[in-house]
């Protein structure tokens, strides 16, 4: 393949090669939007889907509880955590963009990971016991005694 290739680039003053370059090239800069386009659309589900009550860690390392979630005057979602513990409590106010990790979310879904997980085991089960009890409902073959042709 390369031999061709190498042939038609001879052959065509290399026209072929510059038409690969510039293809390869397109491509690797139209595939990145797409990936892009999908982790932007997670991220913007992640900060649609914050609540009061939820535990989280900023991108600064900042970890506690929302407590408040209300919009600044500027249209920009703020989002109030509490961190610490009795007398030592704090609040802070951080943007919703802050937002690193959601761990009641991460906690929701592997929760709910479990759950299909049990009810797959579960059906799996049910099958083996339904195979089970049809195997035992299949009656034996009954013996009939053997008709000695002698005896009639």
């Amino acid at each position: 393949m390369f031999n061709i290739l190498a042939e038609e680039t001879a052959n065509s003053n290399g026209w072929l090669m510059w038409v690969l370059i510039g293809v390869l090239l397109i491509v690797m800069l139209v595939m990145p939007m797409f990936t892009n386009k999908k982790k932007q659309k997670e991220i913007n589900d992640m900060f649609d889907s914050l609540k009061v009550g939820d535990e989280i860690m900023t991108i600064g390392g900042v970890m506690g509880t929302v407590v408040e979630l209300k919009t600044h005057e500027s249209g920009e979602k703020l989002m109030v955590i509490a961190t610490g513990e009795g007398e030592q409590k704090t609040l802070m106010t951080y943007t919703v963009q802050a937002l690193r990790i959601n761990y009641t979310k991460n906690k929701l879904k592997a929760a709910m990971a479990e759950r299909e997980k049990q009810e797959k085991e579960a059906a799996k089960l049910a099958k083996k016991t339904d195979k089970a009890q049809e195997s035992e409902k299949v009656e034996p073959e009954t013996e009939q005694p053997e008709v000695n042709e002698e005896n009639k």
